[in-house]
């Protein structure tokens, strides 16, 4: 549970926050600001926080007024009123704007810990039934609205999609592995890919899932020895060959090591992704085997750190890309096929740049950058084909930084808000942090990457996510058999009263009402 605290008392705010940093529950300080006008400044560039703790009586907008602001825009977030005052009509709005409760200063540590106690249970059971109905959904959806992790590690899902693995015993020896194509992925090429794995695994293929999702074809493949791997090795480049000529398109798989029964099945899964990641230093058309990381091959020198760093302090975007160019296509380190020094290589030119940020800003406390960097082997490289597209990504955030130095704020369309906008979009149904995603992923000031979301895109970033939330709504209130809390759920709606508001300010009408009129 994310908190923000607005108070502009200074030891009423220290308190509040050390309350929550000392409590026993769950929670987590997502900020503390002196007054209604920060608060909603932090709340536009972060979806994700769940309680909102505020003072009454503030400068530049008050607690009142705030509650207001969220009752409007943001009603999935939970406000409890901290104040002095206990006069009706404060407490008659804040019931208008359904406060949640309404405390009087001063805080004691045991109600206010009740208080979130309370909240915290409620979400949590609300959590509980949004799972066990968007599981029931889950089983009569298809491909396109399951992710390959909900069938690999949901029972009752594999036995929908893939219920000859879902039955193997703990002693089965198994493998999985994935593959991907150049292009994008659709039911023909699925078709085409059963057919020859039919043909080539017979009686040894325990399953299979085409995800459209995940853009990625998912097998399980039964093996009687380790040495098995081999043949499967084999078998699979057989495969790899017919489909890189039947689809006029390159491929990739990636294999995992030896498994037994269904148990480790998900992270065999990962196994795979962490192996296809090699297509970024040896090209397509090729199967990679999971390896164990090598350790100790560092081609990030200090020299190379030095040579960054000096071309960001020049603002010289075009050294800084021939830096970078150099460093991804060392030929030592291409030729190793040592995707985790692949990996280390990208963390060290993040680490750089997140250094140089933090300098800009003044920002010189101690951190663990591998915490603090959004850049995963298994997800974020697995989304870059090809190492162009990465080399682009990295360099589209130092051209920011450059930028941002010069004071240089860019109208529209410029690459880094069209990453935003795509993760949004991958991404819509989870709590998301603009200010997590500049700080972390993209190493910018969080207001200047929310200036340059509403000038590019024309609205505050909340605001963009609550509208993509409500138009993947309406598609799915299309299907008259599904649940109005199932749908709140799958767009990212943990309350359904708050998802009905919501839809009802944008529409003008309920989900139901808005069904009805389909």
């Amino acid at each position: 549970m994310k908190i923000l605290i607005a108070e502009d008392e200074y030891y009423a705010r220290q308190r509040l926050i050390k309350i929550i940093r000392e409590c026993d529950m769950e929670a987590e300080l997502a900020s503390a600001v002196e007054n209604g006008r920060e608060a909603v400044d932090f709340l536009e560039q972060n979806t994700d926080v769940d309680v909102v703790l505020t003072d009454i009586i503030m400068p530049r907008m008050n607690g009142l007024e705030l509650a207001e602001y969220i009752h409007v825009n943001m009603p999935y977030i939970q406000v409890v009123i901290v104040s002095g005052y206990e006069e009706f009509d404060y407490a008659r709005k804040a019931i208008e704007y359904e406060v949640k409760q309404y405390i009087i200063k001063p805080v004691k540590r045991e109600l206010l810990l009740r208080v979130l106690r309370q909240l915290e249970e409620k979400q949590e059971n609300f959590r509980r039934e949004v799972e066990a109905g968007v599981l029931e959904r889950l089983k009569k959806l298809p491909n396109g609205y399951t992710s390959s992790k909900q069938v690999l590690t949901k029972k009752e899902l594999m036995q929908i999609h893939m219920p000859q693995a879902a039955t193997m015993s703990g002693e089965t020896p198994c493998r999985v592995f994935v593959i991907q194509l150049e292009r994008t992925m659709n039911t023909r090429d699925a078709g085409i890919l059963d057919k020859i794995c039919a043909q080539k695994l017979d009686s040894r293929l325990a399953g299979t899932f085409f995800c459209q999702m995940n853009d990625e074809y998912v097998a399980a493949v039964r093996t009687e020895e380790d040495s098995e791997g081999s043949a499967l090795f084999r078998d699979l480049e057989g495969i790899l060959n017919y489909c890189h000529v039947q689809l006029e398109t390159g491929v990739v798989a990636g294999m995992s090591r030896l498994f037994y029964g269904t148990a480790n099945i998900y992270d065999a899964y990962k196994e795979c992704l962490y192996a296809m990641n090699i297509r970024l230093m040896k090209g397509w058309n090729k199967i990679f085997e999971y390896q164990l990381p090598h350790g100790g091959n560092n081609y990030f020198l200090p020299r190379d750190d030095n040579a960054l760093a000096g071309a960001l302090q020049l603002s010289d975007a075009a050294k800084a890309a021939e830096l970078v160019h150099g460093l991804l296509n060392k030929r030592e380190m291409l030729e190793s096929g040592d995707v985790n020094a692949y990996y280390d290589m990208i963390l060290n030119i993040l680490r750089s740049v997140n250094r140089y940020y933090r300098s800009l800003y003044n920002e010189n406390e101690a951190m663990d950058c591998k915490v603090e960097i959004m850049f995963s082997r298994r997800y974020d490289l697995y989304v870059f084909k090809h190492p162009e597209e990465l080399e682009e990504y990295l360099m589209d955030i130092i051209r920011e930084i450059c930028d941002q130095e010069q004071n240089s704020l860019k109208n529209g369309g410029n690459a880094i808000i069209r990453d935003i906008l795509h993760y949004v979009e991958q991404n819509y149904q989870y709590d998301l942090s603009l200010q997590e995603l500049a700080e972390k992923k993209y190493f910018m000031n969080s207001s200047y990457l929310s200036r340059l979301f509403k000038s590019a895109v024309g609205q505050t970033f909340s605001r963009y996510v609550i509208e993509l939330r409500i138009k993947k709504a309406r598609e799915l209130l299309k299907d008259k058999t599904m649940k109005i809390n199932d749908v709140a759920a799958q767009v990212g709606y943990n309350n359904t009263s708050h998802f009905i508001q919501s839809f009802k300010k944008l529409c003008g009408c309920t989900p139901e009402e808005y069904r009805n009129q389909l």
